[in-house]
């Protein structure tokens, strides 16, 4: 079988795929008694030959803004376990126009133990050539889209479907654009529904699905603080699990280094500061002070304390009194509004007592969302927008008696 507009590899080290005896265990266990392999780039023992079975449909972002594209661990292991199976493969680049890269049974000769060793190297090079060959062809990032037409594409074949992917999670392109301020802080949950309800998400049923790279960049691509890194994690968990994945594991080991040269521009996403500043007002948007979903629990304690302390500094120096209210998205009726937003304003003007400021000197509100700023957060049909929702959970530190701008200029 011939490859779908293959590109001419990048000469890259070999031995950078290893397993994960979990997802093995796992996938072997669909295709009879299969032994374990050593890994893609390396010599193996021969294995029996088994009857093949299952899909595995491998997505690589080998586009700009995220480090050039590995499969480590649980998405190595996931590759190991499909030759293993003998399983149909299929590869496709995620960029603005995502494209299926190569195809191919990793179906091994039964004619001796020699044949079929030699048609596993043949399958771990050209794997390895995909890896390293891939490259972006059209502007911005469509992963999403990649993910659905993967999926598709490994649809008939029968057997367990595994979907890897490789990528960054910035997708920059319509219905699911990181580029939208608030994207980023977005509640995973609301937009899994939002994507749901427009008919957005791919068919994933039944599917076992690997993540690697979620939230590694690289220039021009500012990094994204440990929060929102986590948090994407959470969008894209959610989104697979809304779609009908029967599993979804997320490899933690990094994509790391530059981005190949020459790959069509993709937009910049917003990292964004989680602290906004004016004369006398503070406002927490997220990020590292971000509250759990429906909670008024930092997802991120350690992070929010950091970026809560030097704030508490200046009150405490400049014996300023403050006014801590919280707003919220127009999600559920106004008393729930109000009272959580309450919640997360206390959870804040605690942090703040417990790194020095007095409790006296602050006066805790919860104005849920009706207040001046709102940002509508509803389409005309009634569905919720995830991101103009996310700009409106905030906490707004106003301070009385502080000198103009020195919390801004501090914070």
């Amino acid at each position: 079988m011939t490859h779908v507009r293959h590109r001419h590899p990048r000469h890259t080290p070999e031995g950078t795929l290893v397993h994960s005896s979990s997802v093995l265990r796992r996938l072997a266990a669909g295709a009879g008694s299969i032994a374990l392999v050593a890994g893609l780039a390396g010599c193996t023992q021969p294995v029996e030959a088994a009857e093949p079975a299952g899909a595995l449909a491998l997505v690589i972002g080998a586009h700009g803004n995220m480090p050039v594209p590995t499969a480590d661990g649980a998405a190595a292991a996931a590759l190991v376990a499909a030759m293993d199976a003998q399983s149909y493969l299929s590869v496709f680049v995620a960029d603005g126009d995502p494209f299926e890269l190569d195809a191919w049974s990793l179906a091994v000769s039964d004619a001796n133990d020699q044949a079929a060793e030699a048609d596993r190297a043949a399958h771990r090079q050209r794997i390895n050539a995909d890896l390293a060959g891939a490259a972006a062809q059209t502007p911005e990032v469509d992963l999403l889209g990649a993910i659905d037409e993967a999926a598709r594409s490994i649809t008939s074949r029968s057997g367990q479907h595994t979907i890897v992917v490789v990528d960054s999670g910035l997708s920059t392109v319509a219905p699911l654009d990181f580029t939208q301020p608030g994207m980023l802080d977005a509640d995973p949950a609301e937009i899994a529904t939002s994507l749901a309800a427009a008919g957005e998400l791919p068919e994933l049923a039944g599917a076992d699905v690997v993540l690697q790279g979620l939230g590694d960049t690289a220039d021009p691509q500012p990094a994204i603080g440990r929060a929102q890194q986590a948090n994407l994690i959470g969008i894209w968990t959610a989104i697979a699990e809304a779609a009908g994945a029967r599993d979804v594991q997320v490899e933690q080991a990094p994509l790391t280094g530059s981005a190949a040269p020459g790959l069509p521009d993709v937009s910049i996403v917003p990292t964004g500061s989680s602290v906004r500043c004016s004369a006398g007002t503070v406002t927490l948007t997220g990020g590292d002070v971000a509250f759990r979903p429906d909670s008024a629990d930092f997802a991120d304690p350690d992070a929010a304390r950091a970026t809560l302390g030097p704030i508490a500094e200046q009150l405490v120096d400049a014996s300023s009194t403050a006014t801590v209210t919280g707003t919220t998205a127009r999600v559920g009726d106004l008393d729930g509004q109000r009272s959580l937003s309450r919640e997360r304003a206390q959870a804040v003007s605690g942090l703040l007592a417990d790194l020095g400021v007095p409790t006296a000197s602050m006066t805790v509100l919860g104005l849920g969302s009706e207040f001046p700023g709102y940002v509508v957060d509803h389409d005309a049909a009634g569905n919720l927008i995830p991101a103009a929702a996310a700009a409106n959970r905030t906490v707004v530190i106003d301070l009385a008696g502080a000198p103009a701008g020195v919390t801004c200029a501090s914070a």
